[in-house]
């Protein structure tokens, strides 16, 4: 690391002073792939009309984006987890990097070691500051001081005005105060008429999608609280709950449906799905009849505290447009049972948009071990062959 880990008591920043003094150095933008260690800072971001909020839909895309505006003359600060540091690499290394273009991100740091967090999380944790390293980008963790923190976006904005190379300051839980003063909301168009709200939770359409498909269907289940209402409605051998690669649930669902051996329901979210949004391509052009995308949409990252996503996606209309053989959409338990049944009276592809409400409802996390989870999988999926008898 460029800097020593400040102690894990330093004090909490007021995420105003963050993003008063960003502001003070012509930052009026931020662009967001969220993280739970970011909500308090997000939150106020989102809130304040002097800045603007853009939800990226990849860490990719938010880098690029803040570099696209620094070509204009425009500077765009970027807030994204390390678990997407390797999705952002791409552009850091291939774009600002060899094209002298300077970013300030902020990063937030899961798995760091001596910490407990999920264990998804340990590689990149320890891996993270060696990664910066590597690809020649100075950073340093965030002063927990006002005074601090001013003098480290002066520094940053020192190294990368003679540098021209990206900076990066590195945050960990606890970074930023939890404020309770509410702020009057920048104004925003409404994501959807009064008369389309959804009446149902992902946890209840998820029991009952549970009661439906049958016992031997592979479940996938994207990354965070969608995996983990799968398995409070009831845990089977054929689930491979998903901790972590967030957007890859589609195509690890499409993997195994090509592969022909069981019929494969996938169960995303509506952020993880514009993630990744290729697959639904790839998903359409594969044309695998046994396989089923059910797409939560809430419009909202709910598993990191709700932020919104980019934009207002119809996935059902929009997967038809790119071929699936079959969609549908629905808003309430009514619709669901019987879009289910004239969908699964189809041949695949097939895709399900369920509205759903923002209200998560508490569940436990997965107690099995990752491994364990994969291995039960592949045994039901590929059993290892019987001994040959003794001659």
């Amino acid at each position: 690391m460029n800097a020593p880990a400040p102690p894990g008591d330093a004090p909490a920043l007021d995420p105003d002073v963050v993003l008063d003094t960003l502001v003070a150095h012509g930052y009026r933008e931020l662009a967001v792939v969220p993280c739970s260690y970011l909500t308090p800072l997000l939150e106020r971001a989102a809130r304040r009309p002097d800045i603007v909020y853009f939800p990226a839909t990849c860490e990719g895309e938010a880098i690029s984006v803040a570099a696209g505006a620094w070509l204009a003359g425009r500077r765009v600060a970027v807030a994204l987890q390390n678990s997407g540091l390797g999705d952002a690499l791409n552009p850091l290394a291939s774009l600002c990097l060899p094209y002298g273009i300077p970013v300030l991100f902020l990063v937030s740091v899961r798995g760091e070691p001596g910490t407990r967090d999920e264990p998804h999380h340990d590689v990149m944790g320890r891996t993270t500051a060696r990664i910066l390293d590597d690809v020649g980008i100075r950073h340093a963790w965030l002063p927990g001081d006002p005074d601090g923190f001013l003098r480290a976006i002066e520094e940053a904005e020192c190294v990368m005005a003679a540098t021209r190379r990206p900076y990066c300051l590195l945050t960990r839980k606890g970074s930023f105060r939890d404020l309770t003063a509410p702020v009057p909301p920048a104004p925003a168009a409404p994501r959807r008429p009064p008369s389309a709200a959804p009446a149902l939770s992902r946890a209840e359409a998820i029991r009952r999608l549970r009661e439906r498909l049958p016992a031997d269907q592979v479940v996938i289940t994207t990354t965070g609280l969608t995996s983990r209402e799968l398995y409070a409605a009831g845990d089977r051998p054929t689930h491979l709950y998903l901790s972590g690669s967030m957007g890859c649930a589609g195509a690890v669902g499409l993997g195994l449906a090509r592969a022909g051996r069981r019929p494969v329901a996938v169960l995303d979210g509506d952020g993880a799905v514009l993630m990744r949004f290729g697959t639904l391509v790839s998903a359409a052009a594969s044309a695998v009849p046994g396989f089923l995308h059910v797409v939560f949409n809430n419009g909202c990252y709910d598993s990191t505290g709700g932020q919104p996503v980019q934009g207002a996606v119809p996935f059902a209309a929009t997967a038809a447009l790119l071929g699936y053989a079959a969609t549908a959409r629905c808003n309430s338990l009514a619709e669901l049972q019987s879009a289910y049944d004239t969908l699964m009276s189809q041949p695949g592809p097939r895709l399900l948009e369920i509205k759903v409400t923002t209200d998560p409802v508490p569940a436990p996390r997965v107690p099995l071990a990752l491994p364990e989870i994969a291995t039960r999988l592949r045994a039901l999926l590929d059993p290892p062959a019987a001994a040959a008898p003794a001659s």
